[in-house]
């Protein structure tokens, strides 16, 4: 068995993607040499010609009315390029429960952040960003300022964004 470097998930050896949070279980780095290859000349071990190349980024999409969401989690530096449609789901994966938000921050420290599993939604309509928050436990907050649940609440290209006390930064074009 394997574990999942992103969610300590236990999976199956040779799986190469982790079942419950989607997340890559290859490594890439320094080769370790297994029993097989052990006392054996590198020239008679088949190494690779290529290095091992995972996925290339897609390039940036287009949202509604021409603009591109991204949100980057300021921690870690993570960026998120979103396909806005009419709401974007914000929270953490819970597959018991069957929820799948669009932005899953689980993979950011959500759940010890106190991201909520369906925390809160962002909505773009008529060239206007807004956030409501879903009844969360920890609240949303946009620069420092607390909103109100179930009230759709602007937001602009550089405002500081937080999900419980996990803070990203929304870009908009």
């Amino acid at each position: 068995m394997q574990m999942c470097p992103h969610c300590n998930a236990q999976q199956l050896d040779g799986t190469i993607f982790c079942t419950d949070c989607g997340g890559s279980l290859l490594v890439i780095g320094a080769r370790k040499e297994t029993t097989a290859s052990l006392g054996q000349h590198l020239s008679e071990v088949d190494l690779p010609t290529q290095p091992t190349v995972i996925a290339a980024p897609e390039p940036p999409q287009q949202a509604t009315g021409g603009y591109i969401i991204r949100l980057v989690v300021l921690n870690s530096g993570r960026r998120m390029e979103l396909d806005a449609g009419e709401e974007l789901l914000i929270g953490r994966k819970d597959n018991a429960k069957g929820i799948f938000p669009d932005v899953d921050l689980g993979l950011d420290g959500g759940y010890d952040a106190g991201v909520s599993r369906r925390h809160a939604v962002i909505t773009l309509q008529n060239g206007t960003c807004t956030l409501q928050d879903l009844d969360s436990a920890n609240g949303t907050f946009i620069n420092d300022q607390q909103i109100p649940p179930r009230v759709s609440t602007p937001i602009r290209h550089g405002d500081e964004l937080k999900f419980g006390t996990l803070l990203l930064r929304i870009e908009l074009e």
